[in-house]
């Protein structure tokens, strides 16, 4: 089961961005320049990124992964774009909220799933991204839910990144058909994993019967709420 686990694992982290399981495994300790080319998935991140700035928008942006954190947070220095950031060892959480919501410069939050998932309001925000699929809808759920929070004003777009034809569309493929459980086991694991039979992990191993030669990685699903 954990080795299962730990393939799966390094799978998602190559459709977030091939350099990620690299930076997760200390192979890379630090990164001094983005190569937005190598994946995809960044592509069209950016294409959103872009569209809400432009358009005067906050934006909320949550990842599971520390070094996805990381290579977003270097890409919008890059950019010239102020954010903040929460990770689960954040010391000053509440001055980091407040200045993403006072103030108009910080224009993005960037957030560990786990450590944004709950207890704080983001209303600030009208533009919600998941960059990667988390293994429970209802943690995303109540991600999203953090600028649904008293006081929002404004229509809040949710927008969650997928590869099609990857290790993240059959994941998400299973998630969906659970749903109705979701509510259960996020209080059974926080990765939601007990919703998956190892028989279920091992099927997200094996070759799609409707795989194609002509399926393209770099095609990118944007699923819109």
């Amino acid at each position: 089961y954990a080795n299962i686990l730990s393939i799966l694992t390094r799978l998602k982290q190559v459709c977030d961005h091939p350099r990620l399981p690299d930076l997760t495994g200390g192979k890379v300790k630090k990164l001094s320049v983005m190569d937005p080319w190598e994946s995809g998935k960044w592509n069209a991140f950016d294409e959103l990124l872009n569209e809400a700035l432009g358009s005067n928008l906050k934006i909320v942006i949550f990842t599971q992964y520390l070094g996805m954190m990381d290579l977003i947070g270097l890409w919008l220095k890059e950019k010239n774009v102020g954010f903040v950031e929460l990770r689960g060892d954040t010391p000053d959480r509440a001055e980091r909220i407040r200045r993403y919501q006072e103030e108009p410069e910080v224009r993005v939050f960037l957030c560990s799933l786990l450590a944004g998932s709950l207890g704080i309001d983001l209303t600030a925000g009208s533009v919600c991204i998941h960059y990667d699929r988390w293994w429970n809808p209802a943690r995303e759920n109540q991600a999203t839910d953090r600028l649904h929070r008293l006081g929002q004003t404004r229509g809040v777009q949710v927008f969650k990144l997928q590869i099609p034809g990857t290790i993240e569309d059959r994941i998400a493929r299973i998630i969906q058909s659970k749903t109705e459980l979701s509510d259960a086991l996020i209080e059974q694991s926080a990765l939601g994993l007990k919703a998956f039979s190892r028989t279920e992990l091992l099927e997200l191993l094996s070759i799609p019967n409707d795989a194609t030669d002509e399926d393209d990685p770099n095609t990118i699903e944007i699923k819109a709420e």
